[in-house]
């Protein structure tokens, strides 16, 4: 590591300066080791931004030549290496961060740490503030571009920036902020948000080439300890993806869309509640074969089965069958008329009985995925991902309930989004589908992308039903929050469009039903299914038996 292999000599070149400053904002000794000019051969390159340790602090070679812009990063260095040491808890646990939510993440325990050390010691936020802005990087949409933009904005809350995401981060850092900012863990819910939105808008990041912006702070390695790696390291930059529970990396590019076949497209309306309008044919729904490629997994129908299937009664609907020969009751309106005529001089009606009868309900249940990529997020600290939790508990259900059973239909679809235009989506078990190995397979490997444009799926969905001769039709989704996609920025838009689509579905005679897994989403969702029309599920292990009871309540009560 470049902090062991400094030479003494390279210490000694330190300013003094800076290691006065620094003990005098730290209160206690702490080395500054200035990195060679040059990489000596064999050795690991110099840094290109501070390495902050417990015990020292590295500084590239830039930082302390002589200088008055020189000498200006070198204090916010200074500075920012002491709110780490007063303010963060050192080598937390990734857990199951993705790098670019580590580098969202990172950014905003920077700007939290600066403003605490702010709040105790003002002089200091000019620093900072003239650190930011030798960034030198273009304010354009790239992750970086976003990066400059967001630490020039969190540094100035006067900055009018104009990017609404940008906005959203200042605006959900500064309520936190007012609330408490000694709270880390709000604060990395919030990073965890941001960096899900840009996964939204597919925002490429790179993190082999990623270089914290700000020159003056350090490159994060100080914050982080990463999973099975005997010298972790310093830099978000070089780290690798954290491991998952799924291989749906590994699917998307296996199965990239180049590869799936389209099997055909249909056209749908929107609705436009800003202007009050149903725009139509404004989205385009695919459907697609899959093209995952992966063997299916070893299965056990009966281990599901007992897991899952339910020992009720089968519901039957009760029929009068009037004017008939024999039944247990006398048919008034058939009596009446049998008067009428012997007044009338004509021969009786015989039958004058009414008799009941009973036949099997059946139901036809299609049960749709929310696949976007933000069921690609662990479900708790240690927990597997939401993604992995929807495909086990439809798996689960179609075991126990699906194939071709004549009263009992169940269907498993999926979907995600890519602009109105690309509304992916995929039958991966139909109406009367035997659950073979190929409809395993497409279920268990069902990959996470893009966005999540719920009317339009919806509506594709009721298509589906609309075939299907059942006593009862539901349409079940299972969702992990409100509806997105890249080319919407106006929240309350999507929100309005699957409220409609849900009242038109309702008004084909289809029962809809949402299963909600995110809590904060829970108004969103009361807006569009109504308020007894969708269930918070706040236990997402209990996902399987939650779809189970929905399944049955929508289909037989």
């Amino acid at each position: 590591m470049p902090i062991a292999l400094a030479a003494s000599s390279d210490a000694a070149r330190s300013p003094a300066s800076l290691r006065w400053l620094l003990h005098g904002l730290h209160g206690r000794e702490l080395q500054v080791v200035v990195a060679p000019e040059h990489a000596q051969p064999g050795q690991p390159a110099p840094p290109q931004r501070p390495v902050l340790a417990p015990d020292r602090l590295l500084l590239p070679h830039g930082i302390a030549a002589q200088g008055t812009s020189a000498s200006a990063i070198g204090r916010a260095s200074i500075a920012h290496a002491v709110a780490h040491l007063r303010y963060s808890v050192p080598a937390r646990p990734v857990d199951r961060l993705k790098p670019m939510s580590i580098a969202v993440v990172s950014a905003l325990e920077d700007a939290r740490v600066e403003r605490l050390l702010a709040k105790e010691l003002p002089g200091v936020r000019g620093w900072f503030k003239l650190g930011i802005e030798a960034s030198g990087q273009t304010e354009d949409l790239s992750f970086a571009g976003l990066m400059v933009r967001l630490d020039r904005a969190l540094a100035d809350p006067c900055r009018v920036d104009g990017n609404f995401w940008v906005e959203k981060a200042r605006d959900l850092f500064e309520s936190q902020a007012a609330a408490d900012l000694h709270d880390y863990a709000a604060f990395r819910r919030i990073g965890s948000v941001l960096a899900n939105d840009l996964g939204q808008l597919r925002v490429p990041f790179r993190s082999q080439q990623y270089v914290v912006p700000a020159p003056y702070r350090d490159d994060h390695g100080y914050l982080w300890q990463f999973p099975e790696s005997p010298d972790p390291p310093l830099s978000v930059a070089s780290t690798s993806p954290a491991p998952e529970h799924d291989l749906s990396a590994a699917l998307s590019e296996k199965g990239s869309e180049g590869a799936e076949l389209e099997l055909a497209r249909f056209c749908y309306p929107e609705w436009d509640e800003r202007a009050g309008i149903q725009r139509d044919d404004w989205t385009t729904v695919l459907e697609r074969r899959p093209a995952w490629r992966i063997a299916p997994p070893p299965r056990n129908p009966g281990q599901a089965r007992a897991r899952l299937a339910l020992r009720m009664p089968q519901r039957v609907i009760m029929t009068n069958w009037r004017r008939v020969f024999e039944g247990e009751h006398l048919d008034l309106n058939a009596a009446v008329d049998t008067m009428v005529a012997l007044r009338s001089s004509r021969p009786p009606e015989a039958r004058l009985f009414r008799a009941a009868a009973s036949k099997p309900e059946s139901s036809s249940v299609l049960v749709l995925l929310d696949l976007s990529q933000s069921t690609n997020d662990s479900v708790g600290a240690e927990g597997p991902s939401l993604l992995a939790l929807e495909r086990t508990a439809s798996l689960m259900l179609a075991n126990a309930f699906g194939g071709a059973r004549a009263l009992d239909r169940l269907a498993i679809h999926g979907f995600h989004s890519d602009g109105r235009d690309r509304v992916v989506y995929y039958r991966m078990l139909d109406f009367g589908q035997i659950l073979d190995d190929r409809a395993r397979a497409m279920i268990t490997q069902a990959p996470g992308r893009y966005s999540t444009r719920m009317g339009s799926a919806l509506r594709h969905a009721t298509r589906c039903l609309a075939g299907e001769r059942a006593d009862r039709r539901a349409l079940l989704l299972v969702t992990d929050g409100a509806p997105s996609d890249i080319d919407v920025h106006t929240p309350r838009y999507l929100v309005e469009d699957a409220r409609a689509a849900v009242f038109a579905a309702r008004r084909a005679g289809v029962r809809v039903h949402a299963l909600a897994v995110d809590t904060c989403a829970e108004n969103d969702v009361r807006r569009i299914f109504g308020s007894s029309g969708y269930d918070v599920v706040d236990r997402a292990a209990m996902l399987p038996v939650r779809l189970r009871d929905a399944y049955w309540r929508l289909g037989h009560t």
